[in-house]
């Protein structure tokens, strides 16, 4: 299974370089640690997962031959050298069962379809639960790409909040606890979900504007303690009213909560040492 895997898109953004929103893949940490990219809508009947199928007129055993031959010119430091690597993931992905079965919704009982919502994102999150299951360790469900401008809801705020986003993503959410618990995986899985930022407490024009000062993020499994809100706003839901998080401490507890000191350092391809985050985990939400 692909240790990381990104869906139903890789977020764009016409303001960002390339019109793709970064930090969705490993960066410094090189192409390796990318997640894999699966794109499409897993609502519809058509949906394939490009990439986990070999061309018609190649056989199983073509493609192992292939690579035997790939691996020997990479031991003669031929053309092909320091691919190999990245050739045998792509290999793996062909010709490991475990992984086409786990990308195939069409296994799920329609019942269990149903709980998650019959949309892109509960399809994805039903997805995503698959892969986990399957030994995926990282996945990431974007909003899908809805043609309204997501969650950004500058105008009509209101009606698009209670007919459009909550709904979905809702049933999608509380599928996704129900099934990882009801399959014993919960506690070994944490559930992060949060936006990049919040909007203002004023409504202007119908709508809400952008406002990092204060927002909210909800964890839930990997130990985190059930039922427990921590901190509070002030009044109208500017700025924090008590025990603030801020996006680095976040982090720091996703790190904590995988075991992980989050004062580990990593060096960047210049040498430079990093912290893997520079925030405090919050130890309160767990236990």
């Amino acid at each position: 299974m692909p240790s990381a895997v990104t869906l139903p898109w890789a977020v764009s953004h016409p303001s960002a370089p390339g019109g793709t929103a970064p930090g969705q893949n490993g960066g410094w940490l090189g192409a390796g640690t990318d997640p894999f990219l699966v794109t499409g809508n897993p609502n519809q009947e058509s949906f394939t997962v490009a990439g986990l199928s070999a061309p018609g007129d190649v056989p199983a055993a073509r493609l192992r031959s292939r690579a035997e031959l790939s691996r020997l010119l990479d031991r003669t430091g031929g053309p092909g050298a320091g691919f190999t690597g990245l050739q045998g993931k792509a290999l793996d992905l062909l010709l490991a069962p475990a992984v086409s079965t786990a990308f195939d919704l069409a296994r799920e009982p329609a019942r269990v379809r149903d709980k998650y919502g019959r949309h892109p994102h509960g399809q994805s999150c039903l997805l995503a639960r698959r892969l986990i299951e399957a030994g995926t360790r990282l996945v990431t469900v974007n909003w899908p790409d809805d043609g309204h401008a997501f969650w950004d809801t500058h105008g009509d705020n209101f009606p698009s909040l209670k007919t459009r986003l909550m709904p979905p993503a809702d049933t999608a959410f509380a599928a996704l606890l129900d099934d990882l618990t009801a399959r014993g995986l919960l506690d070994e899985t944490l559930v992060v979900w949060v936006g990049e930022f919040g909007r203002t407490p004023r409504v202007e024009n119908g709508g809400r504007q952008h406002w990092p000062r204060c927002y909210s993020a909800v964890l839930a499994g990997g130990g985190v303690r059930g039922g427990a809100v921590y901190g509070a706003s002030d009044r109208i839901g500017a700025d924090p009213a008590s025990n603030p998080v801020s996006p680095a401490d976040l982090t720091a507890t996703v790190y904590h909560a995988l075991g992980i000191d989050p004062a580990t350092e990593l060096q960047d391809p210049a040498g430079r040492p990093w912290k893997v985050a520079d925030g405090i985990p919050v130890r309160q939400l767990f236990g």
